[in-house]
């Protein structure tokens, strides 16, 4: 569609927000590198439409509780709008964000969403590198010639030629001046406080290196669904693919450092970027807010993850490379059960001679299991500890697979997953209330259900291992000494979680390590009094949230986890 026949077609809309590109000449500017010229420029003012239109779910029954979610969550009116950006306005020395978006062929009216989406954020102080790849469609490119990219913060780049989507961004990475870059695709839309949320986390720690948030999909009828809540920092989950693409923040110098974009990644080039920033031990911040819109439409990969074989083989080439830099033995495939863009490691594992196996009798007492534990565990010099009941029988051998994930640095305890001999899901990662319960998900469920983002069947970092399936790392159990004795039962083994996290170590569930029981009751057996004390030790812990479970999901009972309340 050209760019006149879509204004012509849709001119209320266009009419709604054409004040967002009323400019007043530009001749009084200041040096552009100084940036100050930002806050004394002319407003970009938002109208209501975007406020009203942009922020619609979904009718239907899966997504009755989103509509509710997003009008208490989302910037939804001019005054609170005004009021963020006054704020920026008296910063001392506000961030200055560079957002990165190569344009190929994009359709008229999805490009001017984007595009405006960015002129009218709350926050000042961005600047906006277009580079369109040879377009072959000139309603693409008369669209970025038109007024709607009439802003001195906007600069264009033009190839002749399309030279792929990593050299296209790396073009606009040049031009950047600055102090992060923001990655935004073509067709999709920010939230408008996403640059103003994002300065804020800057603000709040200036040595932060990649910021990331929640995001959800717009609809082929341009309303919101399909959020997806994600989990803090998880270094292992990204080994199962990119979970946290969009929004992405990087500090403009991390990229620097890595080269930028690799083109031999085209389709997953941002799966390889992120992959290779984790190898630089980054300061990351999560912000549990849906700051990115994705759209869908036919032939995007967020509709048809048919339509781009090629990004998943490069997926799965990233992390092979990964795995190289990182002296792992092993090998990268994807899930052939799952959705496309979920990946799985197979290892080289260690022998069952370097694993230290501690069996717990079935008839141990619940409130002796701290200290049968740490009696028993002696010191063979064996690198690894397993723990697990001798209800539980491993499906196959498979379950040593647990100890190749402690191969990995400051991973120091892996878990199985466990089932019911009638193929039910009895345990497969959990987290905790505010009281510290546990909370296991999707329990009851058949093993074939995959779960909110695949939870069920994807190696994940979790705080809340299990008890009587678990193998540690001989290191980290010397580093702490063990299970503290102030505990009876199993609640010692989590303390022993916690306090591993607290120290820089990492816990890992990993699904395909399966073990199975018929006495899927054992995590109900606890003293109370053990409970108490984990509370009274890791209160403001709980309070803060578990970090690999977003506040935005339920916590109301096993079946209402990874839903949103209502």
């Amino acid at each position: 569609m050209h760019t006149a026949s879509f204004i012509s077609e849709k001119r209320w809309i266009y009419r709604a927000i054409r004040k967002l590109f009323n400019y007043m000449p530009a001749a009084f500017l200041t040096k552009e590198s100084s940036w100050q010229w930002l806050r004394f420029y002319p407003e970009v003012i938002p109208v209501q439409y975007c406020f009203n239109e942009w922020n619609q779910a979904v009718k239907s029954k899966d997504y009755q509780n989103y509509q509710t979610w997003i009008d208490k969550n989302s910037l939804a009116s001019l005054e609170g709008w005004r009021t963020l950006q006054q704020k920026a306005y008296h910063w001392q020395a506000p961030p200055k964000i560079s957002i990165v978006t190569p344009v190929y062929n994009t359709q008229a009216e999805v490009l001017y969403e984007c595009i405006a989406s960015v002129r009218a954020q709350a926050y000042p102080y961005w600047q906006f590198i277009l580079v369109d790849d040879g377009s072959s469609h000139p309603e693409t490119r008369q669209l970025l010639k038109s007024g709607v990219c009439k802003d001195p913060r906007i600069q264009l780049i033009f190839n002749d030629q399309s030279q792929g989507i990593s050299a296209a961004t790396n073009l606009a990475i040049a031009k950047a001046q600055g102090d992060y870059l923001l990655f935004l695709d073509h067709d999709d839309r920010l939230a408008l406080d996403a640059l103003y949320l994002v300065a804020e986390e800057i603000q709040k720690d200036p040595q932060v290196d990649i910021v990331y948030s929640d995001r959800d999909m717009i609809s082929p009828k341009g309303k919101r669904y399909m959020f997806l809540f994600k989990p803090g920092w998880s270094p292992e989950t990204l080994l199962a693919g990119n979970y946290i693409f969009h929004l992405m923040c990087y500090r403009r110098s991390l990229i620097t450092q890595l080269g930028g974009l690799r083109s031999e990644f085209d389709g997953s080039q941002d799966y390889d970027l992120i992959l290779r920033a984790a190898e630089t031990q980054p300061q990351v911040r999560h912000i549990q807010k849906v700051l990115y819109h994705w759209r869908q439409y036919q032939g995007s990969v967020s509709l048809d993850s048919g339509a781009k074989d090629y990004a998943f083989e490069a997926g799965v080439k990233a992390l092979d490379e990964a795995m190289q830099r990182r002296g792992i033995a092993g090998k990268a495939g994807e899930i052939a059960s799952l959705w496309r863009g979920n990946y799985q490691l197979d290892f080289v594992c260690p022998k069952l001679a370097d694993i230290d196996l501690l069996t717990i009798p079935v008839a141990l007492p619940a409130e002796e299991y701290t200290q049968f534990v740490n009696q028993s565990i002696q010191a063979t010099g064996k690198a690894y500890i397993a723990i697990v009941s001798q209800a539980y029988q491993p499906v196959s051998e498979e379950a040593l697979y647990l100890a190749g994930w402690l191969n990995i640095e400051n991973v120091g305890l892996a878990t199985g997953s466990v089932v019911t001999d009638d193929k039910l899901i009895d345990y497969v990662g959990a987290t905790y209330d505010k009281e510290g319960r546990l909370m296991v998900p999707y329990r009851g469920f058949p093993v074939s259900e995959p779960g909110y983002m695949a939870v069920t069947q994807l190696t994940r970092n979790i705080s809340a291992p299990h008890p009587f399936c678990v193998t540690i790392h001989r290191d980290l159990w010397q580093q702490l000494n063990g299970l503290d004795e102030q505990y009876q039962g199993y609640y010692g083994l989590l303390d022993f979680c916690l306090r591993a996290l607290d120290s820089g170590w990492r816990c890992v569930s990993v699904p395909r390590a399966q073990f199975v029981t018929a006495q899927p009751d054992m995590l109900a057996q606890y003293s109370g009094q053990d409970r108490q004390l984990f509370y009274k030790n890791w209160q403001d812990w709980l309070e803060k949230g578990d970090p690999y479970y977003n506040s935005n999901l339920s916590s109301e009972g096993q079946d209402r986890l990874y839903h949103l309340p209502g």
